[in-house]
């Protein structure tokens, strides 16, 4: 499994994902890949926040993340830049990305979509619903947001994240500037395309319609499986019991 040749850490990263992925990194991981996850895969996330948050096991290193990541050639978004340190160490040769905005303005895109607490708008299923709650915890420190709290970790992810990061690997993006500083930073070609400009609220409140939808025919379809199943046993139980009584 090759290790990725690009670690990008943003903040709002729907419109940057698409992007990479246009200038050839594919694929991206992005957040909401991993809502489908393999189990194998979500218990690695959750091992790697146990061990960084909670003390519990050895923190991930450069074999551990080529095991979890090492089909991508970026990522993107929560759970991801809750290792932006132990990536950066990891991946000396991988550029970072930083995409900017304001507080006020991520604050209110935050209260229209993901206020509520970790599982307001996500699927509520098993390990998937364990790590949201994890992940939700080790990013601000608590399960009851309020807007100062969300300010002083917003402040200081993109401290860290300008601390970590060495001279000449950190871009600081504005997905309003387009494609130039991208591909300039990343030595590649401008698309002819125009850059992509999602992730606004109504389509985020899509998204998470969507994947609920995804998430819950695919249990419901599992569910369906396991009940056939046991109706299968049940019946053969029960054609024994009376070939016992004959």
């Amino acid at each position: 499994m090759p290790p990725p040749s690009a670690k990008v850490k943003p903040h709002s990263p729907q419109p940057l994902k698409i992007a990479l992925e246009t200038l050839g990194y594919v694929p991206t991981n992005h957040g909401w890949a991993v809502v489908y996850a393999s189990p194998a895969e979500l218990d690695m996330w959750i091992e790697a926040i146990r061990a960084k948050f909670y003390e519990e096991g050895a923190p991930y290193g450069r074999a551990e993340w080529d095991r979890l990541l090492g089909d991508f050639q970026a990522v993107s978004d929560v759970p991801h830049i809750l290792f932006a340190e132990e990536l950066i160490a990891a991946y000396p040769e991988a550029k970072v990305v930083l995409t900017t905005r304001s507080f006020e303005s991520w604050w209110k895109s935050y209260e229209a979509t993901i206020c509520g607490g970790p599982e307001a708008h996500v699927p509520r299923y098993g390990k998937y619903q364990y790590l949201n709650r994890l992940c939700f915890a080790a990013l601000f420190g608590t399960n009851t947001v309020t807007e100062d709290v969300a300010r002083a970790c917003f402040m200081a992810h993109y401290d860290e994240v300008r601390r970590l990061t060495p001279k000449g690997r950190l871009l600081e993006f504005e997905v309003k500037e387009g494609w130039a500083p991208l591909v300039t930073f990343l030595d590649k070609e401008a698309p002819a395309t125009a850059f992509p400009r999602v992730n606004d609220t109504a389509q985020f409140l899509n998204t998470i319609s969507a994947h609920r939808r995804a998430v819950s025919w695919a249990w419901a379809s599992k569910i369906a499986g396991l009940t056939a199943t046991v109706v299968a046993v049940a019946a053969m139980l029960g054609y024994l019991g009376n070939a016992r009584m004959v």
